[in-house]
C-alpha cells in the first residue's frame, strides 16, 4: 500500500494518509496540528521511516484513516578514540 507523507517546515510533526485520501478534514484542535503541512514524500508502507512502528501507523490508518504524531530529535555528542 502506498502512502503520502506530510511534514512541516520544521520537520516535528508529520501526517501520514492513504495515497489518493489527501489531508482529513478536521476541527478544532485538530485543525492547528494541520496547519502549514505540505506533501513531503510518497512510500511504500513497508518503507516508512524507520522511527516509526509501523504497526502503530497501520492500526490508526485502519481507525481513523490517518496517522498524526509529532517527532522529537535528539542529538548527542559522542566521544571517539582514534
Amino acid at each position: 500500500m502506498l502512502v503520502d507523507i506530510y511534514r512541516d517546515e520544521a520537520l516535528d510533526r508529520i501526517l501520514i494518509v492513504e495515497d489518493g485520501k489527501g489531508i482529513p478534514q478536521i476541527s478544532g484542535e485538530g485543525s492547528k496540528f494541520l496547519k502549514d503541512l505540505t506533501f513531503h514524500r510518497q512510500v511504500d508502507f513497508k518503507d516508512l521511516p524507520t522511527a516509526l512502528q509501523s504497526e502503530e501507523v497501520m492500526a490508526s490508518l485502519k481507525e481513523r484513516g490517518f496517522y498524526a504524531a509529532r517527532q522529537t530529535v535528539t542529538v548527542t555528542e559522542v566521544e571517539i578514540q582514534d
